[in-house]
């Protein structure tokens, strides 16, 4: 049996990373950015969710995001490697913040000491996303299976990401599950393509009656026996 995760807000606190991370870069640039700390969070949020969604919906490529991230940020118009270079500060102070949750470890040696096999399923940029696992010290859990939709064509919750990563995987999807922090491009996205869906509901939100909901991944045995 296959059992497939999500990476950011599943085995990845992103939120913290990029909450701290972006503050980093902020003191950097202080004199630069018109805005006071709270302002800038609530900026840096808005525009990191607005380029996102145009990058998987296939309007800017991954850089280009990036970018466009930069340029409204500071509100000028940058070369393409001033943009970049400013990204990169980021990306760098991101990447210091970097950290899994604390039931990580535990559940993939869990899983993987049980016979299951692990794999990947997350949108992004493959090469940033399998940085991460490596980073994190967990790619060697999950034995190749890493699909992400920048090299799938397609992005979650579309269900042909699903459909082709089990193909990948060789396995049936109605033998496989999907664990992710998203209720409705994770697990409602998942289990409308044919997997067993699980919402990995940390922030405890409203549960919902339909989908197999956890709050913390040490509830996997649960779910699994």
């Amino acid at each position: 049996m296959m059992i497939f995760f999500d990476i950011d807000g599943t085995l990845f606190d992103h939120d913290r990373a990029e909450t701290l991370g972006a503050l980093d870069f902020y003191h950097k640039y202080t004199k630069e950015l018109a805005y006071t700390v709270d302002e800038f969070a609530d900026i840096w949020s808005n525009l990191s969710k607005k380029y996102f969604e145009k990058y998987l919906k296939k309007e800017l490529t991954f850089q280009e995001q990036r970018r466009k991230r930069m340029e409204e940020l500071f509100a000028k118009n940058f070369t393409d490697e001033i943009a970049d270079e400013k990204f990169s500060e980021y990306l760098y102070f991101y990447t210091q913040r970097w950290a899994i949750y604390a039931d990580v470890i535990n559940c993939l040696a869990f899983l993987k000491e049980s016979g299951y096999s692990l794999g990947i399923i997350t949108n992004g940029d493959n090469q940033q996303q399998t940085e991460k696992l490596k980073t994190l010290g967990i790619k060697e859990y999950f034995d190749h299976h890493i699909f992400a939709s920048s090299e799938m064509g397609f992005s979650k919750p579309h269900a042909k990401i699903f459909e082709a990563a089990c193909k990948r995987a060789g396995c049936q999807k109605e033998n496989c599950y999907y664990i992710g922090d998203n209720l409705e491009i994770d697990a409602i996205g998942s289990m409308k393509a044919g997997l067993k869906g699980i919402w990995l509901n940390r922030k405890h939100k409203k549960t919902s009656p339909d989908v197999i909901t956890i709050h913390t991944l040490d509830q996997i045995k649960e779910i699994l026996a």
